[in-house]
Formats: structure tokens, sequence, C-alpha cells
């Protein structure tokens, strides 16, 4: 089986603002080959939108960005006309092909078709019309969406033990947040899911701890360098993104308390920044997904799908 390393695409659903599913945290990337390029971009847009649609109607979080587990379309011309009206139109016959399936390993898990028809303008609005028509619920769908669900899931079960192997690997060559999102996306209803949860917890603690002594240097230097308003602002910044429960936190406070007490002698105004407040209620898992949006963020687009043989 291929490395790993892929699976901390996942976390990047979170940046995008998708929700979780808090009964599975499954996440299914929507997926739109370079090789569908005869389909107009702006209708390929629209499928991308009914495929997220599609999944996330049916308890999954929709990932258009890095993930591994991907849904991805073929589309076929069955048909294409032009009705003689005043002006004349085109009429698409289209079938669209749905796949489920790992993109980084190539394995397809499920698929299925539909037939859907449209008419338009021109042959760009043809197909929007077309694609606006595929169903993106109903019982067939919720069984197809469900079967690559189950297979996900049957791929943590399977590979647990991989996952944690690999996850310490990246945790000791200090790649924390790759780590991390391995651990964090096991699916809450996998055999997986309570194995990892000591490692999660220790990843997520490791991540935060250095995260903190890094941002508190940096905001440091900031101020020491230049002690005035924009110094403050600046270190402030920093200072008010670091976890609590971090153990370089005392310090955190110390150097924010200092920065605070300068501030009212350089502005009669309020400071705006304040540190952030442990919150005992929150779970490791949250706080994990929170502490990787900033990494996330930064990252690029890189996973290049394996789906040769789906179609």
């Amino acid at each position: 089986m291929k490395k790993l390393f892929f699976t901390i695409c996942l976390l990047l659903a979170v940046v995008l603002g998708t929700a979780q599913n808090s009964s599975s945290n499954i996440a299914l990337g929507t997926y739109i080959p370079y090789e569908m390029a005869e389909v107009p971009a702006a209708a390929r847009q629209i499928l991308e939108t009914k495929l997220g649609q599609m999944v996330t109607k049916n308890g999954i979080s929709d990932v258009s960005y890095n993930s591994r587990f991907i849904i991805t379309p073929n589309v076929s011309v069955m048909n294409k006309d032009v009705i003689g009206s005043a002006p004349p139109k085109i009429a698409l016959n289209l079938d669209i092909t749905l796949y489920i399936g790992d993109g980084v390993n190539g394995t397809l898990y499920t698929s299925k078709s539909f037939n859907v028809k449209g008419v338009g303008s021109n042959e760009t609005k043809a197909y929007i019309a077309a694609i606006k028509n595929m169903r993106t619920n109903g019982e067939d769908v919720q069984l197809f969406v469900t079967e690559g669900k189950q297979k996900i899931i049957d791929f943590f079960n399977d590979n647990c033990e991989l996952i944690q192997k690999e996850a310490n690997t990246l945790a000791n060559q200090n790649r924390f947040e790759e780590a991390l999102g391995l651990l964090v996306n096991v699916p809450v209803s996998s055999t997986c899911y309570d194995k990892v949860g000591k490692s999660l917890k220790t990843m997520y603690q490791k991540t935060i701890d250095r995260d903190c002594e890094m941002q508190l240097a940096e905001a440091t230097a900031i101020w020491t360098a230049n002690q005035d308003l924009a110094a403050a602002n600046e270190a402030g910044a920093i200072l008010a993104s670091i976890e609590p429960s971090s153990s370089c936190y005392p310090k955190v406070k110390s150097l924010f308390s200092k920065i605070e007490s300068r501030v009212k002698t350089l502005s009669d105004r309020p400071w705006e920044y304040k540190l952030k407040v442990l919150d005992a209620n929150i779970e490791i898992a949250k706080g994990a997904q929170s502490v990787l949006m900033a990494y996330a963020k930064n990252q690029p687009n890189t996973v290049m799908y394996n789906i040769r043989g789906w179609y």
C-alpha cells in the first residue's frame, strides 16, 4: 500500500469552511478531471457544486481541496441536436457517471450513472441546463454515497496500524501538523477511532507546544526591536492566536501584560487584542482542527489523483 502521507490533505476541508458530519467526520473531495476539457468551464463549475451538494446531503463533508477520497465525474454526450426555433437552440442528452474512490492509490469504490437533458441558446447553456437537472438526493443516490462512505471507513479499519505508524514517523520528523492530520480524520464510526485517541491527544499537545515557543519567540523579537504601537499590534496579533493549553502559555501571558501596560502609556484607547481563554469543554479533535487551519491555508493544492481504469 502506498505511503499514507496524503491523508493530511483531508484536514484542509476545515479551512474551506466545510462542515464535518458529527457522527462520522468523513471527508470526500469533489474532483473535476482535466480530461473533461470539452465541458465548458461554467458547466464544470456547476457540476462541481452539484457533487458537493450530493455529498453534504448524504452526511459527508464536502472537500474541494486536496482530499484523498474523491467523487469525480465522467460526462459523455449521447446526442446533440439543433432545435430550429428562432433563434435556434442546442439540445444535449448527457450521460454523467460519478465515481467514488481512493484518488491516491487508485482504488475505485463505487459508481453511478445519470442521464440528463438540457436545452440552451448555446452549447454552454445547454450543458448547464442538463447538469442542473442531475439529482443530488433520492434513495439510489443515498445508496451510492453510503457505499462509498463504508469503503472509506473500511480503509481506516484495515490500515489503522499503518496510520498510527506513519503519524509517529511524521512526528519524529517534527512534521506535527501532518501527523495530527492523519489522526484527526479517522472516522468516529470506524474501529480505529478509539485506538488513535491517545495518540491524537499527544500529537495535539506536541503541535501547540512547538507553535507556542515559535510564536512567543517571534512576538518577543518584534516587541524588543521597537516598543511602539505598531510593534505592539503586530506582537499582540501573534500572541492572541496562541492556544491557552500550550506549555509556554504562562510566558505568553507575561509578555502580553507587559505590552498591554506599555500600550496604555502610549495611547488612551483600549488595546484591541485579547488572549484566548482556555475552554475545557473543547474536544481535542476540535482544537486540532482549529490549530491546523493556519497551517492548511499556506499549503499548495498538489495532490495528483490516480483514476486510471475508473472509466
